[in-house]
């Protein structure tokens, strides 16, 4: 197993969880069970026991509950001690995985990548595929062989028709920049995200390198990623192997974008409210860069939701969770929905494909007549 992959410290970090239950009210899984056995402080007995006896430790069902959770850090954000438990539910679901019990849709998952690099397991030669929708796709972007950006579309962007949009309307921006860039097509594979948050590491560590090795090959002076996941992989995993090399998130890119006037904005008259996806919040630490370009939309009103930034809410798209438990995920989705749906509030921004798939699909659910876009999409309809 790679040394790069590997996560470290599970023995110190469950010695030192107190059981006070503080993460108890933050868990959304746990709100949408409300059982104690799916409980971050059950997690923390489960892999204590499982790290401590290994597979007669706990049992296979019981192991499963590893898995019951969207790895949002809600819970490391509020621990008195200061215990990273996303860190630990990684570290607990990669012994859970090395005795073979990764729930089946999980192991289904592996397999679509491993054949055919993607998680939706649709050919992958298929990943460039959307630029076909587009009227005015920048020219040959998916043939270039060098470029000084280079945008890591990502499974979902590719592949999810709810996520299309979106892929799209980064494109006609970065278009409308004049940014010498371009993608990857079927030489990009996942970034490994669903393969780590499964505990499946050594298979990631495959894709890794693929990754890199394709961008090194280009050339390029950055990775920019619409994807808050895709964005997290690369910052954690491929940096020490691409020196010299930025990783923004495209919400990074528009803020310097829009300061240095290499974007025009006409105005937009809409109220909106920010919605902080876990990955690129919590996980890390962009809050500002969002909230700077809404702002800078003439006629846009941002009005925050009532838990946002380190307190902001899960979608229920994170950490496998949508692939094992669906049911759980659109709950936890609708819940998050309901609390963002505010009188006066005409659209939910959010700056993550998963997290609009989620909202979209609960608001469908919910009959919630409200607007679900990605900051980028905004942009988008705002360029003069």
């Amino acid at each position: 197993m790679s040394d790069q992959f590997f996560f470290t410290g599970l023995s110190e970090e469950l010695a030192v969880c107190a059981r006070c239950g503080y993460c108890l009210s933050v868990c959304p899984t746990y709100q949408g069970v409300g059982w104690e056995s799916a409980s971050p402080r059950a997690r923390i007995r489960l892999a204590d026991q499982l790290h401590t006896d290994g597979q007669h430790g706990a049992d296979t069902l019981g192991m499963l509950r590893l898995y019951q959770c969207t790895l949002c850090s809600r819970c490391t954000q509020v621990c008195p001690l200061g215990i990273d438990l996303r860190q630990v539910w990684l570290a607990a679901r990669q012994e859970a995985t090395s005795y073979d019990v990764a729930p089946a849709e999980l192991k289904q998952m592996w397999q679509a990548i491993s054949t055919q690099s993607n998680v939706f397991d649709l050919p992958n030669e298929e990943r460039s595929e959307w630029l076909l929708y587009m009227d005015d796709a920048p020219e040959d972007i998916d043939q270039r062989e060098q470029a000084e950006v280079i945008y890591f579309v990502g499974c979902v962007s590719s592949f999810s028709p709810a996520a299309q949009p979106i892929t799209e309307a980064f494109t006609r921006v970065m278009a409308a920049a004049k940014l010498d860039f371009a993608i990857m097509g079927e030489a990009e594979r996942c970034c490994g995200y669903p393969l780590i948050a499964a505990g499946m590491t050594a298979e990631a560590e495959m894709l890794r390198q693929h990754n890199v090795a394709a961008v090194r090959a280009m050339d390029a002076q950055m990775v920019v990623f619409n994807c808050p996941s895709c964005a997290l992989t690369w910052q954690e995993f491929y940096a020490p192997d691409l020196p010299g090399i930025q990783f923004r998130h495209a919400v990074e890119l528009l803020a310097d974008l829009i300061k240095s006037g290499r974007l025009t904005l006409d105005e937009q008259s809409l109220t909106v409210t920010y919605h902080d996806p876990c990955d690129l919040g919590r996980n890390s630490q962009v809050y500002d860069a969002p909230r700077r370009v809404l702002t800078a939309i003439p006629g846009l009103r941002l009005v925050e939701a009532l838990e946002n930034r380190d307190r902001g809410l899960c979608c229920g798209g994170g950490g496998d969770l949508e692939m094992t438990y669906p049911a759980l995920a659109a709950h936890v989705a609708a819940r998050a929905l309901n609390t963002l749906t505010v009188p006066g509030v005409e659209a939910i921004v959010t700056a993550c494909p998963q997290c609009v798939r989620m909202f979209q699909s609960a608001a469908e659910d919910e009959g919630k007549p409200v607007e679900v876009l990605d900051v980028v999409q905004i942009i988008d309809r705002a360029l003069t």
